[in-house]
């Protein structure tokens, strides 16, 4: 049974979030197939997003309220924060507790009197940093180590704009904080049938730092669906995407000969060394991803402490084969879309200190800065994803 208003759909994805769901998949998949007028829509993506992003402050501000709130329905419990999230960015009781007791009122009726006591109690109660960024413990303790300061991840709790790369010439966009790289304000449609590729400036950065040009041969490691592929086949490089999975490869060759780009596609496990070189190698790496909590706020949620060291693991020997399929005199990037230590700049402390063939070659970036020395971490701010950068450069180790 389809849901009746965006407040029940934003209940019903929330509880499929909660049993391991995406967030944005799931809230994609049922707003495609629901003729909403665009406002409804965009409230209903407001409830999930909100909720998601200020989850761990939304029940610190509940619990006073509550005894036993994990005893609660499943349901009733986001109904609760749902309302207290509206609350939260001041919306009045009159406009925000009966319908969120009507809510209720659908699952569990006998406690619709509860919901709507809770709500109308709510009170400012003074939280840690940690929870008033809505970010787990031992994360927030590892970025303030870090860089000194956590209140960059406010950004990550704020609504992004849709950032767009652009293909061929357009008119009437704001630019965005990249060269080629613009804002859509109106609803999503076919953006590849208009040139068009959905895409954040920071990963966009990174394939703007293998500086291609025209009949270079260029490697986009772990590339998915191609979209770093398709700016350094724009630049008239020779591109050949590597990547494990097939189907995210066809799905991106797909929109490739939509947009009007030759970008060669070939499926391989790239732990295992490449059969070519080239003169430029892009690897963006899979990652913890904590760099992406704005579009991606369930993650936040997910993560353990010994993740970022796993992963680590993985992308050494993923730049080992990167490493290989590098000329010498060629320029190899690594990137990735989270802020730890251990995946930026351990990674590279610990692949320098095995290669030392390779040297930083530095670069300026013109996106906001959180650290830099041994590569640059980016911050979430302005709708940005936070990322890791590092360029270098091979040289020949016998001259």
């Amino acid at each position: 049974m389809r849901p009746e208003t965006p407040r029940a759909l934003a209940v019903r994805v929330l509880l499929e979030v909660e049993r391991s769901g995406r967030a944005q998949l799931l809230l994609d998949r049922a707003l495609d197939r629901l003729a909403w007028p665009e406002r409804d829509k965009a409230y209903a993506t407001h409830l999930v997003y909100g909720t998601l992003r200020r989850l761990r402050l939304l029940d610190f501000l509940l619990e006073p309220l509550l005894e036993r709130p994990e005893k609660l329905p499943k349901e009733v419990r986001w109904v609760l924060r749902l309302g207290a999230l509206e609350w939260l960015l001041g919306k009045p009781d009159h406009a925000r507790v009966s319908p969120w007791v009507e809510e209720a009122k659908r699952a569990h009726p006998r406690l619709a009197g509860l919901v709507n006591a809770v709500l109308r109690r709510l009170e400012p109660r003074e939280a840690p940093e940690c929870v008033r960024l809505s970010l787990p413990d031992w994360l927030c303790e590892a970025w303030r180590a870090l860089f000194g300061q956590v209140a960059f991840a406010e950004g990550f709790n704020e609504p992004a704009p849709l950032f767009l790369t652009a293909y061929r010439s357009v008119e009437g966009l704001r630019p965005g904080p990249l060269p080629d790289s613009y804002i859509w304000e109106g609803p999503k449609t076919d953006f590849s049938a208009l040139g068009l590729q959905p895409q954040n400036p920071a990963s966009l950065f990174a394939a703007t730092l293998l500086e291609p040009k025209a009949g270079e041969r260029v490697l986009d490691l772990c590339g998915g669906a191609g979209l770093k592929a398709f700016y350094l086949a724009a630049k008239g490089a020779e591109v050949v995407s590597y990547d494990l999975n097939p189907k995210r490869q066809e799905a991106g060759r797909k929109t490739a000969q939509k947009l009007g780009l030759a970008v060669e596609y070939r499926t391989q496990d790239l732990r295992e060394p490449l059969p070519e070189r080239a003169s430029k190698v892009l690897l963006d790496a899979p990652c913890t991803g904590t760099g992406t909590f704005r579009a991606h706020p369930e993650l936040r949620y997910r993560l353990t402490p010994e993740d970022p060291k796993a992963m680590a693991q993985l992308q050494l020997q993923l730049l080992e084969t990167a490493a290989q399929a590098t000329e010498v005199g060629g320029l190899l990037v690594y990137a990735v879309c989270t802020l730890t230590e251990e995946e930026g700049e351990g990674v590279a402390r610990a692949f320098l200190e095995r290669h030392p063939e390779f040297h930083l070659e530095p670069f300026a970036c013109p996106l906001p800065v959180l650290r830099e020395g041994l590569g640059v971490y980016v911050a979430p701010e302005g709708g940005l994803d936070g990322f890791y950068y590092l360029r270098l450069r091979k040289v020949d180790s016998k001259a």
